[in-house]
Formats: structure tokens, sequence, C-alpha cells
């Protein structure tokens, strides 16, 4: 079994199978409302059970009793009708969430005990915060990375744990933000089903406004919010991971924390990408403005439809029905006009076709003719580039022009007349050197060597000054066939 699959398995290695049985069907909330109780009261982190093996069933039992009694459900009814006494609704139920994992039963001498494990008060813990989880504060949880990171500096080796939180809470953070982002759009396009003005006008502003949002929205963008220390954050996580000592004092508090055969150094980079993380946490922000802003756009099309097209229109019409049947009763004749003089449909309320475009005639094309200067500077141009043409046929030329066949001519005394004599000079003495160097005689640059027409000496170690370079003493000797080296 690969690592991935056995990570995605692992849910049910240390939870029950059937622990999330009792949250379904219709007495799912029942259900829930009953361990929130139950969690809260018996089994929290600050409750002292009165014996070391946890509470008495019958404590548990009197206590399932008491949340039946005080929610209205002790006249629960059978498929057959009749009424199922209290007790023994306490007591099924308690048998349910002891069969489902929930709670555990042990006898222990004459008496039946009723605990929870640590991993199952966990997990209540998680689903608890997530149900009830309000908007977050960014600016707060910034600052408590920040403020573990620059601990962590201090000492990192006893602070490795807090440094691999501060990581996980970068994730979550950017996690919310992203949620939230979608849960303004689903609330949105809930309540916009609502058909009372004054429904859709509370749960907006109390459900949208005040219980989903960012606690600290409006003061993102201020200067003095603690999101401004993001990039310190970055740096100093770039700063203990890659300099040493302070790297390596974290490797060891991570050994230490995760076992010395576990990847230390797989586990610091990943938890230098999750710090890195916070570098995205603009474009989440940019995202939820946009959605934002297209939800208030809908909300108020909504509210101004809802006002102004619904209710008051058909007050309006009411009214008038009514003033026009006081008006005949009393016989008052209706001097106002009530509907529009002219017609409701006629041609003149239709939109006029537009005026065709007529297609622009087409213009002839032209070609250009160069100015003198124009002309003078592609002329200097083209000058230019042959003056630095230092191709195998250039050189063929500048030997033929100035050397005889079998004749010898140091480096000192080459030829350089003009601008590409002097081009010409450094890459002979650039062939020269690389046939010098080479492994083989007549191994070189490939086609820069080819149909030269010439042999070169080298005088390794000796160099000469000539009018415009300081080159490698050398000898070339113009023949007839390629060149190679002496």
């Amino acid at each position: 079994m690969s690592a991935r699959t056995q990570s995605f398995s692992s849910l049910f290695d240390v939870l029950p199978a059937n622990i999330f049985s009792v949250l379904c069907g219709k007495n799912a909330r029942r259900a829930w409302a009953l361990l929130h109780r139950l969690a809260t009261q018996y089994f929290g982190l600050d409750c002292d059970p009165p014996y070391p093996d946890g509470y008495l069933h019958g404590d548990i039992t009197k206590e399932i009793e008491r949340f039946l009694l005080d929610n209205g459900w002790e006249s629960d009814e059978d498929d057959s009708g009749k009424s199922t006494p209290l007790n023994v609704m306490a007591n099924m139920l308690l048998g349910r969430l002891v069969e489902t994992g929930w709670l555990v039963e042990d006898r222990i001498g004459g008496r039946d005990f009723i605990s929870m494990r640590p991993t199952i008060s966990r997990l209540f813990d998680t689903l608890d915060q997530f149900a009830t989880g309000g908007p977050s504060a960014i600016g707060g949880s910034i600052q408590m990375v920040f403020a573990m990171v620059k601990e962590t500096k201090a000492n990192p080796r006893r602070n490795a744990e807090g440094f691999e939180a501060a990581a996980k809470h970068c994730v979550n953070l950017i996690s919310s933000l992203n949620g939230t982002a979608f849960r303004v759009r689903d609330l949105m396009a809930d309540i916009s089903r609502e058909t009372e003005v004054h429904v859709f006008v509370r749960r907006f502003f109390v459900e949208q406004i005040s219980e989903i949002y960012v606690r600290d929205f409006k003061d993102l963008r201020t200067e003095n919010h603690p999101l401004r220390h993001r990039m310190e954050i970055i740096e100093l996580v770039n700063e203990i991971t890659r300099d040493d000592p302070l790297r390596t004092e974290l490797l060891q508090g991570y050994r230490e924390m995760h076992g010395n055969h576990a990847d230390v150094e797989a586990l610091i980079e990943r938890d230098v990408e999750r710090f890195h993380r916070l570098l995205n946490i603009e474009r989440f922000l940019a995202r939820m403005d946009r959605i934002i802003e297209t939800v208030y756009q809908r909300t108020n099309a909504t509210l101004a439809y809802r006002l102004k097209a619904t209710d008051r229109i058909e007050a309006v019409i009411a009214d008038s029905i009514a003033a026009v049947k006081q008006a005949d009763e009393r016989g008052i004749p209706i001097e106002s006009v009530l509907l529009s003089p002219s017609p409701i449909i006629s041609e003149d309320a239709l939109y006029l076709a537009s005026a065709r475009r007529s297609k622009p005639a087409p213009i002839a094309t032209r070609k250009r003719v160069m100015t003198p200067a124009e002309r003078a500077l592609y002329r200097l141009r083209k000058i230019m580039i042959a003056h630095r043409d230092s191709s195998p046929e250039a050189i063929r030329r500048y030997l033929a022009e100035h050397f005889t066949v079998d004749q010898e001519i140091s480096s000192a005394d080459l030829p350089a007349n003009s601008v590409h004599d002097v081009v010409l000079q450094v890459a002979i003495s650039r062939i020269a050197f690389i046939l010098s160097h080479s492994s083989s005689e007549g191994q070189g640059p490939g086609d820069l060597l080819q149909g030269i027409g010439a042999t070169f000496k080298t005088i390794p170690g000796e160099r000469v000054d000539t009018e415009y370079f300081n080159m490698p003493k050398f000898v070339i000797k113009k023949i007839e066939g390629g060149a190679r080296a002496a």
C-alpha cells in the first residue's frame, strides 16, 4: 500500500467505522444536541469525573432524561402509536452512543461506568468548532504566527513544534479566506429565495455582514493592520531554515519531535512552503472583494425591484381602483388622464433599425522611398557589417591580399591597414590558439578552419604586442590546402 493510500484510509484506523451513523436520519439534530450537552458538561477538558473510571451509568441516563424533558422529546411514539417511557428512551439513546463508539461503557466490579476516549473528544471539539465558528480575524492569526516565528528564531530547537503549528495556521488562514468567499456566494443564492422583503433585509445584514465576513475586513487595507508583517514572517522563515546554526538547531528539534527515522529535511521544506502561501493572500482578498461587490450589486437590484416594482405598484393600483369607485359613487367626474394618451403598443415605441455602415474603399499600397539620410544610414550599416566579417572566406581573401605561397609571417607583423584587417587579426589569433590546444593536428572549431590555406606554428608561453593588441606569439604560413597546426 502506498503512503498516500495509507494516509487516506487512516481515518477509520483511529475512529470506529460507524461513528457517524448516529448523526444520520431524522433524529440527527437531536443526536448532535445530546452529544453537545454530554461532551460539554461531562466529558470536556475541564470536567472532573467523580470516579477514576468515569461516570456511573445511572448518572448519564438521568442526564439524558433531563435532556429529553428540556427539549420536549419525552412524548415520542413508536410504530404502534404508543409512547415510549422516558427511562427506556434514555437507555436506548445511551446504548446507541455506546454502540457507535462515541461513549465507552466499562463494567468494573458490580457497576457500569461511562467515559469518552481522548480521540473521540478531539473529534467532537473539531466538529463543534466547525459548526460554531464565526468570522475569522486575520490580524490575530498573523500576530500569532509572527510571534511564534520570532520565538523560533530565538531558540529553534525548543520551538520547533510551535514553528510547525504556525505553518499549519498559515494554511488554515488561507483556507478560511477561500471558504469565506464561497460561503458569501452560496448564502446570497439562499436568501434571494426569501419572498418577504423584511426577512430578506434581516438575513442579509445579520447573516451576510455580521456572521460571515472577516471580522477585521474593513481594516485589512490600513497601514497598521498586522497583515503588514507577512513579508517579515517570510524573511524570518528563510533565515531560520537556510542559515546555520539556526537551521541545524531546527533540524534537531524536528528530529526530537518526529523521531530520528523521519525525513526532517522534507518536513521543514513542507512547512516553509506553507509559510510562503502568505505571499498569495492578496489574490484571495482581491477575489473576495470581487465576490462581495457582486453580492452588493445583486442585493441592491433585488431590494430595488421588490420595493419599487412589487409592493408599491400593487398598493398604487389598489388605491387607484378605490379612488375610481368612490368618484363614481359620488358622481364626481374624473378629469385627470389615468392612461397615457399615446398607444401602449405602436410603431413609435419600436427601436429604429441601425444604419448599415458602408464598407470603406480599399487604399492602394504604395512603395515607400527612403530619404537620403535613411539611405546613407543603411549603407553605413552594411559597411559596418562587412568590416566585422570574420568568416573563412574573409580570412582567405586577407591571406591572398597580404601573403604569398610559403611566406611565413609572425603574429607581431600581421598587416593591419584597415578596420577589417584588425578584425581579422583577432580571428587569426583565435584560430592559432585553438589549434595549439587541440587534441590532434587539424582538429578545432569545425567550419572555421576548413579551406583557409595556412599553417599555424605557435610558441607556447610567449606573447607579442602589436599596434592594437597583446596576443600569443605564432607564425602563419600560407600554403595550398587546408589549415593545420604545427
